[in-house]
């Protein structure tokens, strides 16, 4: 797979120099001047980033915590990276041998080309983590945001699910969780904290006053959707848990025995809210995001849990997250079976870059293109590794497209209208952004 480290930086470069083949490099010279939308992050108001206290490890938060904790890495040891109590020099020393452990994951690639990109180092090591952090310091202004998404990424919005809605609207446009808690919706719930379909008995309702019935908690759902609908929410997330067919008496048994503070299942009653909730969404014109495969114990979060849903909701449009990884195949096949679905990388490039090219080669095949959305960062607070991700995103279509062109099974100018959709069209259609 071809990769130019020069193609990354966001300018013209010289094509003597480049490292792909002239197919790869044409499309990946071409993108550089496409805006696209982003397709799924979490990231916070501008506020929470500049705010903090930033250095080299800022940039190994998030998802390269899971690295280097695989690679041995012990959780307290991991917190104290980001203590600026602890001399920078005492921290490098226990990160360095976890990072020559985990340099090679797609997860630090990101890293990589964000610290080229933005700080002007090729590589992480003893000779300049010091001088990095103080330009990431540097870095860390007003503004941030508008020179990563805007002006590094080209970026006209990032569909953003960090539980608020009170985002800037020239970079973000929300998306809520599917269900939140009952009732009034609180500060908390407002600032990430909703409820995601947590098992009932873990919601403080038992002895609220205001949902003495099933139908009073439903129309608290309803009510929460069309708020955040009015507020500027795309779409609405969920996860691809297990799920029985809805029968409203099981869910009312379920629901007094909640009400009464006993121990019970909430299986049926979680179906028939979703089942409920989704019909309003539906009826709203909303997307449902959702979140298939690895996280945690990814078992229960397998993709084709989705299926029931997918068929009894039919005027719903599901944008499954993730290609549902590992279960990349299974979820290509949810894309080719039902109309209602989109099927969305965001994250997968990052995940296994090799895994996310060949995924986009058999869709191709297989899946009309106007149902994959391309690229989505799926970061929060080191926002720099969003650009990192991008150009690997980048790298995989050049890679797969290239080839097809080479092998004249598709023409240049039919490979970028197809990245057009990718990372535009598609994500402006099913979200109804202008």
């Amino acid at each position: 797979m071809g990769f130019n480290r020069e193609s990354l930086k966001g300018c013209k470069v010289d094509k003597n120099t480049a490292k792909q083949d002239k197919t790869e490099f044409a499309l990946l010279e071409a993108m550089e001047e496409m805006e696209i939308i982003d397709g799924h992050e979490h990231t916070s108001p501008e506020e929470a980033r500049t705010s903090s206290d930033v250095d080299i490890f800022t940039l190994f938060s998030h998802y390269t915590h899971r690295d280097l904790a695989r690679a041995g890495m012990k959780e307290e040891v991991f917190l104290s990276l980001s203590d600026s109590g602890i001399p920078l020099e005492k921290r490098w020393e226990y990160f360095a041998p976890y990072w020559e452990n985990i340099r090679h994951t797609s997860y630090s690639r990101a890293v990589l080309i964000a610290l080229e990109r933005f700080y002007g180092e090729e590589d992480l090591n003893e000779g300049n983590y010091h001088a990095l952090s103080e330009k990431i310091k540097g870095f860390n202004k007003p503004g941030i945001y508008r020179k990563v998404f805007k002006e590094a990424c080209r970026i006209k919005t990032c569909l953003c699910q960090c539980g608020r809605t009170d985002l800037d609207p020239d970079i973000f446009t929300p998306v809520m969780p599917l269900i939140a808690g009952v009732g009034e919706i609180t500060p908390d719930e407002l600032t990430g904290k909703s409820i995601f379909m947590k098992p009932l008995r873990n919601i403080e309702i038992a002895g609220n006053p205001g949902i003495k019935t099933l139908d009073d908690y439903i129309s608290a759902v309803e009510r929460y959707i069309a708020a955040v609908k009015r507020e500027g929410a795309a779409g609405l997330k969920m996860k691809s848990l297990p799920y029985v067919q809805p029968e409203r008496r099981a869910a009312l048994d379920e629901f007094r025995n909640i009400k009464k503070g006993r121990e019970t299942s909430v299986m049926a009653f979680d179906s028939y809210v979703l089942d409920r909730a989704l019909d309003f969404a539906g009826k709203e014109g909303m997307a449902v995001c959702v979140h298939t495969g690895y996280w945690g114990d990814f078992r229960r979060l397998h993709p084709l849990n989705m299926i029931p849903l997918v068929q009894s909701h039919p005027g719903v449009r599901f944008d499954i997250y993730h290609l549902g990884y590992p279960w990349v195949r299974e979820t290509l096949m949810l894309g080719k079976g039902f109309s209602n679905v989109w099927l969305n990388l965001c994250w997968t490039h990052i995940i296994s870059r090799k895994c996310a090219a060949q995924a986009l080669d058999e869709a191709v095949d297989l899946i009309p293109s106007n149902r994959i959305i391309g690229f989505g960062g799926d970061y929060d607070r080191p926002v720099e590794k969003v650009y990192g991700h991008l150009a690997m995103a980048k790298e995989n279509i050049a890679f797969v497209l290239g080839k097809r062109i080479k092998e004249s099974s598709m023409t240049e100018k039919q490979a970028l209208r197809l990245i057009k959709k990718w990372l535009y069209d598609n994500a402006a259609e099913l979200y109804n952004i202008a």
